[in-house]
């Protein structure tokens, strides 16, 4: 049931243009001679409702409240996941969201280690040793998932390997190529 807003502050409906042409009960004369009793009357019947609507109303307000909060949760991911001390996260550079000149930069740096849980969902960071000053909260952060060993081995290589000039090549692909070949130390 929807309350008009009028009707919450002065306990009546508001009185309309169209009102004034067709007569209505609230617009009919009022005698004169009992005009002390019909305007206690009157008053008492809108104080007595207003105090009702503004109950009703109310509850009516937490009721669909507690709906779109139940809503609004059921949308949100589940933030079951929390990050503990050690784990390993990459960090959120905002700043490089509004600046059109960092358009091509790294968007996340790290990866940084969780060094201290504090309240409220935020975090102290440590690289390598060093502990950062500033405090971060969670949804500046993700999860760094390392890749695991031959394919960083093999990538490491392949960095070093194009540092290396071009003659000596052929030298190095054999021991690429074991590399390559050799199984996954983690299984």
């Amino acid at each position: 049931m929807k309350h008009i807003l009028f009707d919450l502050t002065y306990g009546r409906t508001a009185t309309l243009p169209i009102n004034f042409i067709v007569k209505t009960y609230s617009m009919q004369p009022i005698n004169k001679e009992n005009f002390q009793e019909t305007l206690q009357k009157r008053a008492y019947t809108l104080l007595s409702t207003l105090k009702e609507k503004r109950h009703i109303a109310g509850s009516y307000i937490k009721y669909f409240q507690a709906l779109q909060k139940e809503r609004h949760d059921n949308k949100l991911p589940s933030v079951t996941n929390e990050f503990k001390v050690g784990n390993k996260v990459f960090l959120h550079e905002t700043k490089a969201e509004k600046q059109w000149s960092e358009k091509f930069e790294h968007k996340w740096n790290g990866p940084f280690y969780i060094h201290e849980i504090l309240d409220n969902k935020s975090y102290k960071l440590r690289f390598d040793d060093k502990v950062l000053a500033k405090v971060t909260h969670k949804n500046r952060l993700k999860y760094y998932y390392s890749r695991n060993n031959s394919e960083s081995l093999i990538l490491q290589i392949g960095i070093h390997f194009s540092l290396i000039n071009p003659k000596d090549i052929y030298q190095n692909l054999e021991s690429i190529i074991i590399i390559k070949q050799q199984p996954n130390l983690n299984t």
